[in-house]
């Protein structure tokens, strides 16, 4: 339940063995690249150091990178074509590729092309021709004149076109139809469309006017395929069996290229991975230090992988040196990438944590704190056992589609049940003999005695939760060094102090606690001064000078400006978890307008759908407001006070399937 720990590896070896141990990285998939840690004169440094201590042999001259990508892209396109051809969709298969080389990739692809290519050819061909019957079928089903069109194809001085034509230019042919040397008649109605299907019967010596005519019109004509010629009905059985036919031919085929399928496509799968493996590699390369004979990567490992990365590098060539640092050797400027590492429970709500941002290395992870005040949160704004359970079965449905989202509803869920025994509440109804024995909160949340209880208990969860996130906020400041922040900020100590001094002020007006109200008024006074002077304060203790960086009365003016900030900030987040309280007394009033309406009814069919229907909008949209509220809770005055959301992903080179 935190993040994972990380040592930086700075790894130089010979360059004969570049190859064969970035290839190893990128198929372990536990390095992520260090570009941000790149200084030139220390990498250069230590290039130097090493070059004499690893000598290189003799290397066969490489091509250019360049090249070499080139080289690559080419023979990837060439097989997605092919797998494109034969409906095969490819993923890269890292299995076993260790040991198979570009070499063995391109002579399989080589004799998997020769063996294929040309009946991929013909099975393209007749794809094609299904193609064309497919849309002169589509055209012929909406002809609805009885014509036999290979009685027309058979007239001596007459020949015919059929296509399809607008309406607007249909009225132009009406009105100027004695100076047209054809013959046009509608022989079809195209649905949602504004075009028709046309037969225009001409005499062959008039056929060059005729297509002049055709070409204004913006006439769309199509031909009738060979050998389908017929009238509508007969043309449709004709290129249905046709299509059928053309199907067959394919399938023999495709059986015929693919006689071991599976084998095949695992092989295609292989070389695919192979290539997009060479591409990577030949992308770290152009991204490392190289020198004479020595390479050197520096990267991103995480502390458990330290045995194993060394234990492949080692497997390869003896001919390299490691050198590990911890994040203290490093220095707090430069920080690590950030990987989560939650248990089974918290797991789901990183995807909450990471829709803000993503914690720094050096911050506390917030996806347990959120997970169990979110939990909590949603359970008292929305406790009821049926309603509860329906989420749950809900998540557990989903799970299977969408982990995160159905392992969020679970959760949800199995907190709303909780607190629906909290409060004896089952799809809303309270007045359940047993669970009225049971329950905590006597009486329903809605009791004239709960009423201003639920809304205090509000209060002080909010009061809780803060105090754990102003906690979390100073550690994260004085973890960074930040003393101005974490001690003299408004969420560091002084601004704790300042908070709490506001709820003690309401505290002691209600009389709860017998001091006066000038002790927690002195307390916010003299807090929030500390507050105005934080940054003189924090430099009086770093020694530093000047006290005051730029304009004092900029500064002043800025600090003044903040310190209302605070007050309103202060107001704001002791005020805000009434609505915790409040919502739970929303959901509670909420079936108890439904049921309500119900007891208007003697009809016990009705009332039940009256009492459904109040459910299902519960479950749907108050559900989803209560989600929302809790997320706000969570973004902007917990969130606010202690999370910064400005971490870089773990992201380790590996090959995309």
């Amino acid at each position: 339940m935190a993040i994972e720990k990380m040592l930086l590896l700075n790894l130089v070896g010979s360059l004969d063995e570049e190859h064969a141990i970035l290839q190893q990285l990128v198929l372990c998939e536990n390095v992520h690249l260090n570009l941000e840690h790149s200084d030139v004169y220390d990498n250069n440094y230590m290039v130097h150091e090493y070059e004499t201590m690893l000598p290189s042999g003799e290397r066969l001259q490489e091509k250019s990178y360049g090249e070499l990508e080139s080289q690559y892209n080419d023979l990837e396109n060439k097989l997605i074509q092919l797998t494109t051809d034969l409906d095969i969709v490819l993923k890269a298969d890292k299995k076993n590729i260790k040991y198979y080389s570009y070499s063995d990739a391109l002579r399989d692809f080589t004799t998997i092309k020769d063996r294929i290519e040309p009946s991929i050819g013909i099975i393209k061909q007749k794809r094609a021709q299904i193609k064309e019957l497919e849309e002169f079928k589509k055209k012929i089903k909406y002809i609805h004149e009885t014509i036999d069109f290979g009685e027309i194809d058979n007239l001596n001085y007459f020949e015919y076109e059929i296509g399809m034509l607008s309406r607007d230019n249909k009225l132009h042919i009406k009105r100027n139809y004695e100076n047209i040397s054809a013959l046009v008649f509608k022989i079809g109605d195209i649905e949602d469309s504004r075009e028709d299907i046309y037969l225009v019967l001409y005499l062959k010596e008039f056929k060059d006017e005729t297509q002049k005519l055709l070409k204004s019109l913006n006439w769309h004509g199509f031909t009738i395929p060979e050998g389908m010629i017929g009238d509508a009905t007969q043309m449709k059985n004709l290129v249905k069996e046709k299509i059928a036919a053309l199907r067959q031919e394919i399938q023999q085929l495709e059986s015929g290229v693919l006689e071991n399928k599976e084998e095949t496509i695992l092989r295609l799968n292989k070389i695919c991975a192979r290539i997009k493996l060479e591409k990577k590699i030949i992308e770290l390369k152009e991204q490392i230090v190289h020198g004479n004979n020595v390479f050197m990567l520096s990267a991103w490992i995480r502390k458990k992988d330290k045995d194993k990365i060394e234990e492949l590098v080692a497997d390869i060539t003896d001919k390299y040196v490691v050198i590990f640092k911890t994040t203290n050797e490093i220095g707090k400027e430069i920080l690590p990438p950030t990987l989560l590492k939650n248990n089974w429970f918290f797991k789901p709500f990183e995807t909450i944590v990471k829709l803000y941002g993503l914690p720094a290395y050096n911050e506390i992870d917030p996806t347990p704190f959120l997970a169990i005040t979110f939990c909590l949160m949603f359970g008292i704004m929305f406790g009821d056992i049926g309603q509860g359970l329906v989420y749950f079965l809900a998540g557990v449905l989903m799970y299977k589609k969408n982990e995160i989202a159905g392992g969020v509803l679970t959760r949800l869920g199995m907190s709303s049940i909780v607190f629906g025994f909290v409060y004896g509440s089952i799809f809303g109804l309270e007045k359940i003999p047993i669970l009225e024995e049971i329950a905590l909160v006597h009486g329903g949340p809605l009791n004239p005695d709960n009423i201003m209880p639920i809304l205090l208990a509000g209060v002080i969860f909010g009061v809780v939760v803060l105090t754990v996130a102003f906690a979390f906020g100073i550690i994260n400041s004085l973890r960074k060094g930040n003393i101005e922040e974490g001690i003299f900020g408004k969420n560091g100590i002084v601004g704790y102090l300042f908070f709490m001094g506001l709820i003690m002020t309401a505290v002691t007006i209600v009389k709860i606690i017998p001091i006066s109200v000038f002790v927690p008024i002195s307390v916010m006074l003299v807090t929030l001064g500390l507050m105005v002077f934080k940054e003189p304060l924090a430099h009086l203790i770093k020694g530093k000078r000047p006290l005051i960086n730029g304009s004092k009365s900029s500064y002043y003016i800025e600090s003044g400006f903040e310190g209302i900030e605070t007050i309103l900030s202060a107001l704001s987040n002791a005020i805000s978890f009434i609505r915790v309280g409040a919502f739970a007394l929303n959901h509670a009033g909420l079936f108890l307008a439904f049921l309500v309406m119900s007891e208007m009814t003697t009809n016990s069919i009705l009332k039940f759908i009256i009492l459904l229907l109040g459910n299902l909008l519960i479950l749907t949209l108050e559900g989803l407001v209560v989600f929302i509220q809790g997320l706000r809770l969570q973004y902007y005055e917990m969130f606010s006070k202690y999370f910064g959301g400005d971490g870089k992903p773990y992201n380790p080179v590996k090959i995309q399937e």
